[in-house]
């Protein structure tokens, strides 16, 4: 904090250069998460990042915090940089935030207006909370804990964007007495096992909105559904190849199965204030 350098001095970017590769060799790392980078000139990243890929011969992945709810900001520094670091989708964050604490009185619909992830997905890093939005900190905008498994829900199942998912989070933060997040460990594995191939989104609603997957195969594919508010009920289309499949929620959370019509449609639901991710019963 203060300790500057001199982004426009020939040798420091050197320096630097000599840095990143060093760092690279002997830490073996395949990627960088770049902290504070609106505060850095943008040129340099976008020159460093470029010396560093060209270094390794490989497309080194790179995601910068540049903490603003501001899109504009936010796509600004994108093109600045020439594209070449993903962002975390502060923006979403944000919203995240207003609907876990705003009664049902978010426009589920709008979710993804004036993020990164709803104009620009393929440089969205996508996050719920983290280190500086937990208690205590001077970026303090913690999500409440009965949202967060519908926030993560729809950040590692949908096709849109990168998802992170905060250490503490996972692992609970016990200064805090904040448990893990519920269904976290499960969305996780349904991520690897089941979220594949088209997407639909079903962003239509003020509460109950939801998108499906029609996966690669019979065995996998999805439907999710979150609500903020009431619970109720979708149709929503999982795909041709599905047709006639038997679909359960894997997170227990509506009892019940759903049958995928000659359509490739299910008329799936959700509690009040929950989420639900239906698929095919083994």
């Amino acid at each position: 904090m203060g300790a500057d350098l001199d982004l426009d001095d020939e040798e420091v970017k050197a320096e630097l250069d000599r840095f990143g590769k060093w760092y690279l060799d002997t830490t073996k790392v395949d990627g960088f998460r770049l902290d504070a980078v609106k505060h850095m000139n943008a040129s340099f990243y976008r020159d460093w990042i470029k010396a560093m890929r060209t270094y390794k011969e490989k497309e080194l992945f790179a995601v910068g915090e540049y903490w603003s709810p501001d899109l504009n900001k936010l796509r600004e520094y994108i093109s600045r940089t020439e594209g070449v670091m993903s962002l975390f989708d502060v923006p979403l964050h944000f919203k995240f935030y207003r609907i876990s604490h705003g009664n049902a009185a978010f426009d589920m619909a709008k979710l993804f207006e004036n993020t990164l992830t709803g104009t620009d997905s393929w440089h969205a890093v996508t996050f719920v909370d983290n280190h500086d939005t937990q208690p205590g900190q001077a970026l303090e905008t913690f999500v409440s804990e009965w949202f967060k498994p519908l926030a993560y829900g729809i950040i590692l199942l949908q096709e849109k964007g990168i998802p992170c998912v905060f250490y503490g989070d996972y692992y609970g933060i016990p200064h805090n007495q904040i448990a893990p997040v519920k269904h976290l460990q499960t969305l996780m594995r349904l991520r690897a096992s089941h979220a594949y191939g088209m997407e639909h989104d079903y962003y239509d609603h003020w509460d109950i909105v939801g998108f499906t997957r029609e996966g690669k195969e019979a065995a996998d594919g999805l439907a999710l559904l979150v609500s903020d508010g009431p619970g109720g009920s979708k149709t929503m289309f999982a795909g041709n190849a599905h047709k006639g499949q038997t679909y359960i929620d894997a997170l227990g959370n509506c009892p019940g199965e759903v049958v995928i019509g000659a359509d490739g449609t299910g008329n799936f639901r959700v509690e009040g204030g929950s989420i639900s991710v239906w698929i095919p019963k083994e």
